[in-house]
C-alpha cells in the first residue's frame, strides 16, 4: 500500500515536471495537483512510519527527500517565470490595460504567489519528516525577531482591516536561535490569527515576557476561536476548520504543522489556549541564553 502511495505521488510529480520542462503547465488545475501529491506522500510517509523498524526507511526517506527536491526545483522554474511576466504586464511601461486585462493579470499574479508559497510549504513538511532542515543559530534578540514579523504581516493586516499590535517588555533573555526559521513558524501563527479575527475591529497582539532565561511568546487574537475537538486536531497535516471564515480563505492545512515542527526543531513547545468566539492565545517558549 506504502509503495503504491509513493508510486502514485512519484507519476503524479514527474507528469508535472515533465508538463514544466515544456512549458505546458496550467496554473488553475496545479494547486489541485500540488495538494494531490501532498495527500498521496503523506499516505506513504505515514504507513511506512508505522513500520519503523524497516530495514530500508533511511533509503525511503533519502529517497523520499531527492524526489520532492528534484521535482520542486523543476516546478519552481516556470511559475517563476509566469510571476515575473505577471508582474511585468502590471507595469504602467506595458501600456494601458482594460479593466478585464487587469482583473486576468490579477488572477495570474495572485494564483502564481499561492502556487509558490504551497510548494515552499510542502517543501518545508517534507524537510522536517526527513530531518533535513538545517539550524543555523546565532545570538538573536527576540525585539529584532518580533520586528521581522511585524514587517512580513503587515501587508496582510492592512490588507484585512486587521489591527496588529508588538508589546515587548525589556529584559528580555537572548536567544541562540535560527532566525529565519523563527520568523517563518511566528509568520505562520500570526497569519492565521490575522484571517482569523472577527472582520470587524479585529486585533492580534504579539507579546512577551520572561522567567529567569526562559523566554514565552504570546500570539493572541479575538478571533472565531476554537472547540476542544479542533484544538485537539491542531497541527494535524491539512485539517483546516469548518467554520465559515476559514473556508473564505483558500489554504492548504500546512502552515501551523510547520509552525510547530520548527518550533519543536528549535527546541521549543507551544501551548494553546482557544474558546469559540472568544478567540485563540498561541503560548510559544523557547530557551534563552544563560
Amino acid at each position: 500500500m506504502t509503495d503504491d502511495a509513493l508510486a502514485q505521488a512519484h507519476a503524479l510529480l514527474t507528469e508535472l515536471t515533465e508538463a514544466a520542462r515544456k512549458g505546458q503547465i496550467i496554473p488553475i488545475r496545479l494547486t489541485g495537483q500540488l495538494e494531490a501529491i501532498g495527500a498521496l506522500l503523506e499516505k506513504a510517509h505515514e504507513e511506512r512510519a508505522s513500520h519503523s523498524d524497516s530495514p530500508d526507511l533511511e533509503t525511503y526517506k533519502q529517497e523520499f527527500g531527492a524526489m520532492l527536491s528534484h521535482g520542486f526545483h523543476d516546478l519552481r522554474l516556470p511559475l517563476t517565470s509566469i510571476r515575473g511576466y505577471g508582474d511585468m504586464l502590471a507595469t504602467p511601461a506595458m501600456g494601458e490595460l482594460t479593466d478585464m486585462q487587469k482583473q486576468f493579470v490579477g488572477v495570474i499574479r495572485t494564483n502564481t504567489k499561492r502556487m509558490e508559497s504551497l510548494l515552499g510549504d510542502v517543501s518545508d513538511i517534507s524537510k522536517l519528516w526527513n530531518g533535513t532542515l538545517k539550524l543555523n543559530p546565532k545570538m538573536e534578540m527576540f525585539k529584532n525577531v518580533a520586528q521581522l514579523v511585524e514587517k512580513a504581516m503587515r501587508p496582510t493586516a492592512d490588507e484585512l482591516n486587521r489591527t496588529l499590535e508588538l508589546e515587548l517588555p525589556q529584559g528580555l533573555p537572548l536567544l541562540n536561535v535560527d532566525t529565519e526559521l523563527l520568523v517563518k513558524a511566528l509568520n505562520k501563527i500570526v497569519e492565521n490569527a490575522l484571517r482569523y479575527c472577527q472582520p470587524e475591529g479585529g486585533v492580534v497582539r504579539i507579546g512577551a515576557s520572561a522567567e529567569g532565561n526562559r523566554l514565552s511568546i504570546q500570539i493572541q487574537d479575538n478571533g472565531i476561536g476554537m472547540s476542544e475537538d479542533e484544538l485537539s486536531k491542531l497541527g494535524t497535516l491539512y485539517f483546516r476548520s469548518d467554520n465559515e471564515l476559514v473556508l473564505s480563505y483558500k489554504g492548504s492545512g500546512l502552515g501551523i504543522p510547520i509552525a510547530y515542527g520548527i518550533i519543536h526543531l528549535l527546541g521549543g513547545e507551544v501551548h494553546v489556549s482557544s474558546q469559540p468566539g472568544t478567540g485563540t492565545t498561541f503560548t510559544i517558549t523557547l530557551t534563552g541564553m544563560s
